[in-house]
């Protein structure tokens, strides 16, 4: 089944299901942050300081080992968090953390777990990366199976299927096409149409299982899909252990060698993931 044919499947699954939405302090704060480079930083506080749950969230990111600056004091409020982490930064961080709240309570937990544990390990290996920005990693991560979040509001019976493309990388993708016509990747898709992202995640999203990344012509694009992989082997190592596969390895040395990386390097991201100060 080829990749139109695939899509068209998602598209015709989806058309009766509601993606979660972005939330509208969202949409009023992209709409705030199109019309002017720098806007009125109380303006922005106040829009998200109306989503109690979204705030929470970014001043607990905001205090992470990968985004405060060392010797900085803890942050304890929005106008703290937005000071520390820059309005760029704040952008993609808010819209990561904003699709976290919108599906947390609904879909089983380790589904969220493994992505935001992905996304902090991804984002901590891209200290050691030229190119990309940790915020841009940190979103990637966030939303990388997005699709497969989706999946599982859908369907209801995704979850098998779920760890079996963790434990099987590539070959699990396949599974998952014979068994629903199509895979997490082009609910991806929709998932970042409907949120407005940029089409470097919708990249990622589609494209994070992707054996042969010399395929990913855009070397920015191919870099994240890299992180995010790496990300993946990590935690997929850490959680599962002994039930790994031969794949998960192959895609671990694929990636790392892609971002041209050190094993001591992974090696320290391994252990900080394992004794959980990464977060």
């Amino acid at each position: 089944m080829d990749i139109k044919q695939q899509m068209l499947i998602a598209q015709q699954q989806l058309a009766d299901f509601d993606i979660p939405t972005i939330p509208a302090e969202l949409i009023e704060l992209q709409n705030l942050l199109q019309k002017t480079e720098f806007p009125d930083m109380h303006e922005v506080a106040s829009i998200i300081g109306r989503n109690t749950v979204l705030s929470g969230e970014l001043i607990k990111v905001a205090n992470q080992s990968q985004f405060l600056s060392k010797d900085s004091d803890s942050v304890t409020t929005i106008k703290g968090a937005i000071d520390s982490l820059g309005l760029k930064r704040l952008k993609n961080l808010v819209f990561g953390l904003g699709f976290k709240t919108q599906v947390a309570d609904i879909i089983f937990d380790d589904l969220m777990d493994h992505s935001i544990d992905v996304a902090n390990v991804a984002t901590e290996l891209s200290r050691w990366v030229d190119g990309v920005q940790q915020d841009e990693v940190y979103l990637a991560g966030l939303f990388h199976n997005a699709g497969a979040i989706v999946m599982e509001m859908k369907f209801g019976n995704y979850q098998q299927t779920f760890y079996n493309t963790l434990t099987n990388c590539y070959s699990g993708l396949s599974r998952e096409v014979k068994n629903y016509k199509t895979h997490h990747g082009f609910y991806g898709l929709l998932v970042a149409k409907e949120w407005r992202l940029d089409s470097i995640y919708a990249q990622v999203m589609l494209m994070h299982h992707q054996r042969n990344l010399d395929a990913v012509k855009n070397k920015h694009v191919r870099t994240l899909i890299a992180l995010i992989q790496l990300g993946n082997s990590i935690v997929s190592e850490v959680s599962f252990d002994s039930f790994l596969g031969s794949e998960v390895k192959e895609m671990l040395e694929r990636a790392q060698k892609e971002l041209y990386l050190e094993d001591d390097v992974i090696d320290e991201v391994r252990r900080a993931l394992m004794s959980n100060s990464l977060v």
